[in-house]
């Protein structure tokens, strides 16, 4: 390998000192300019703080509050003073008041002339004012400073702020200063080159003594270095004899003696290795890689027949195997049934019905009784396990059953051509793929049964709802009509022209329908027949609601009346008085004409007719 392109291990302890020593004197200029412009800065602050101070302290509140307009009195009194303000200090470059109504703060008199640059009108808007300003226009009760400078096209500035009050203490307005910041930007900048200036003498110093201390260091890790060299060249005879005399350099060197006599006995042995490890892992990871492809494609297939029938064609194209074939068991667990397969033979197969007995002799039925994976590596030289016309090529089987929480669903029957076909790392993907291919039959069939039960429920509540509704309206209808005479219980419409109608469902059961006639020719369009059919859904379940009321209104009054007759018998003394309370209560019941309630030896009734011979009776009329 060519390392010249390399830098040496003496350049690179050179460049280390090098840089650490600059880094460190970097640090020293970064933390005394910085602290040097923090105190320029603070400086700032402070000296525009008094003057934003002092500023607000010569306004006029009560002639601020008399502004009106540009030119009056009380604007030319104010703007004077903040004149005066202004220039007593060269660097103070704008000096203004404000005010604020519900659309925003605008300027007010600007201490400044209209001929200069800058210079903002009465009743101008302040369209982009720093955030300071506009959270603590209204609340401020002392000078407040921007956090930060700004730069536009006048400079680059800091702004203060400062209350306006009149004579009864109530502010009215806000004065703003702004104060260039080019003096301090100017002494920062000359700063800096005094210290970029004595960073690069020191730097030219620096490099020479890196330089120096370097080569003392590498010194005797570059002897070293070249009877390394001559052991990785495959000279594992050399022996390093000039030993360094830095107690670390000699451990190492002593080791370097040490490793060639190791790697003399272990390269051979670890090439050998590396290659067989390398086969497998690569051999493994394509398999991984395989069955994860295999989950994916099966996990979005529903319908458990579509499901089968892809994982087998896929085992097959990304494994190769000659014969893939997946058996369900029966219900009763005793047998297992081949329900799809990928090789020709297999499909004859499943033709002919191909079933076998679980726990009888051969690789599938041992799998399916043991709920273990089952393996034989050369099948056809074995008839007793497997002797199948119709896959007459096998030389290796593995049927793998799969569980769903040991529970067995069926059995993965993988065959090849190839004898010895199936290794240990091949049994381990395929029982991963065959846990993977468990679950998507379990959630097939979990999805299959769910769809049975939601349709038997469906009809079971359409039949009971139209049973309810059958003995609901056996006697009579129920007709409601509007017309412009008003509501009459009649049908009037029938085959009119200009008529829709539209039946009332209820759970899949017709129970009436609503008819509606439109006055003129005018025809009814999707979105008016959309309307209707959604209003008669909405009232056949309003309708049935009211039914559910009525029948548990009715079971009430039942439970109600059997209570209270139950009450009265406990209230009775003898038998004769419990059958004419019985006879008399029984009576009462709405629509009963006549009630008769006998007691008598069983010997005394007549079992056919229900005849009692030597009653002991009430009997009550029905009034």
């Amino acid at each position: 390998m060519e390392t010249n392109r390399y830098p040496s291990l003496r350049t690179r302890i050179a460049f280390v000192l090098i840089f650490l020593a600059a880094l460190f004197a970097a640090g020293v200029s970064f933390v005394l300019y910085a602290n040097f412009s923090a105190e320029l800065q603070n400086s700032l602050r402070h000296r525009l703080e008094n003057i934003t101070t002092l500023a607000a302290l010569q306004q006029n509140g009560d002639a601020f509050m008399m502004v009106q307009a540009e030119g009056d009195p009380y604007f030319q009194e104010i703007q004077a003073q903040n004149l005066k303000i202004r220039r007593s200090d060269p660097e103070l470059r704008f000096v203004y008041t404000m005010r604020r109504d519900d659309q925003g703060i605008y300027f007010a008199v600007d201490g400044g002339l209209p001929s200069e640059e800058g210079y903002s009108p009465f009743g101008m808007r302040y369209l982009e004012p720093g955030p300071a300003l506009e959270e603590n226009f209204n609340t401020m009760t002392g000078t407040i400073l921007e956090p930060d400078f700004y730069t536009d096209e006048y400079g680059t500035f800091l702004s203060g702020y400062a209350p306006i009050l009149n004579s009864s203490g109530e502010q009215v307005g806000v004065i703003g200063v702004d104060i260039t910041a080019n003096t301090i930007l100017a002494q920062e900048r000359a700063y800096m080159v005094q210290i970029i200036t004595i960073d690069f003498i020191a730097g030219i110093l620096i490099v020479l003594l890196g330089f120096f201390a370097a080569d003392y260091l590498a010194r005797p890790i570059v002897r070293l270095r070249d009877a390394a060299n001559r052991i990785s060249k495959g000279d594992l005879t050399h022996q390093i004899t000039n030993i360094p005399t830095t107690r670390e350099l000699a451990e190492l060197a002593i080791d370097f003696n040490a490793m060639t006599n190791s790697l003399r006995g272990l390269i051979t042995d670890l090439e050998q290795r590396v290659a067989e490890r390398t086969e497998g892992i690569t051999r493994k990871t394509e398999q991984l890689r395989s069955a994860s492809y295999i989950a994916r494609q099966t996990s979005e297939v529903q319908d458990l027949r579509v499901l089968l029938d892809t994982a087998v064609n896929l085992i097959t194209d990304q494994f190769g195997y000659y014969h893939v074939g997946i058996f369900l068991v029966n219900e009763a667990g005793d047998q297992v049934t081949l329900l799809s397969a990928s090789s020709e033979g297999g499909k004859r197969m499943m033709q002919k019905g191909y079933s076998l007995k679980v726990g009888t002799q051969g690789t599938i039925s041992d799998a399916a009784a043991q709920k273990k994976t089952r393996i034989a590596l050369d099948v056809g030289a074995d008839a007793v396990i497997f002797n199948n016309p119709d896959l007459p090529h096998t030389r290796s089987e593995i049927a793998l059953p799969l569980l769903v929480h040991d529970r067995l669903l069926g059995l993965l029957d993988i065959q090849s051509d190839k004898p010895g076909a199936f290794t240990i790392q091949d049994i381990d993907v395929l029982e991963t793929l065959a846990d993977q291919v468990s679950a998507a039959i379990e959630k097939a069939q979990l999805l299959d049964a769910s769809k049975a039960a939601f349709s038997q429920l469906e009809a079971l509540t359409a039949e009971r709802t139209r049973e309810a509704w059958f003995d609901k309206l056996k006697d009579k209808e129920r007709v409601v009509t509007y017309t412009p005479l008003g509501l009459r219980a009649e049908k009037v419409l029938g085959d009119e022209a200009n008529t829709v109608t539209i039946p009332i469902l209820l759970r899949g059961q017709n129970i009436g329908a609503i008819s509606i006639a439109r006055k003129g020719n005018a025809p009814w369009s999707k979105q008016d027949e959309d309307t209707i059919r959604e209003v008669a859904i909405q009232t056949g379940l309003a309708i049935d609601n009211i039914r559910l009321i009525e029948e548990a209104t009715q079971r009430a009054k039942q439970e109600q009346t059997v209570g209270e007759l139950a009450f009265r018998f406990s209230q009775a003394l003898d038998m004769d008085s419990l059958l004419q309370v019985a006879a008399r209560e029984l009576g009462q019941l709405p629509g009963v004409e006549e009630s008769s309630v006998y007691i008598a030896q069983p010997s005394d009734v007549d079992e056919e007719s229900g005849a009692v011979r030597k009653p002991r009776s009430a009997r009550r009329n029905g009034s």
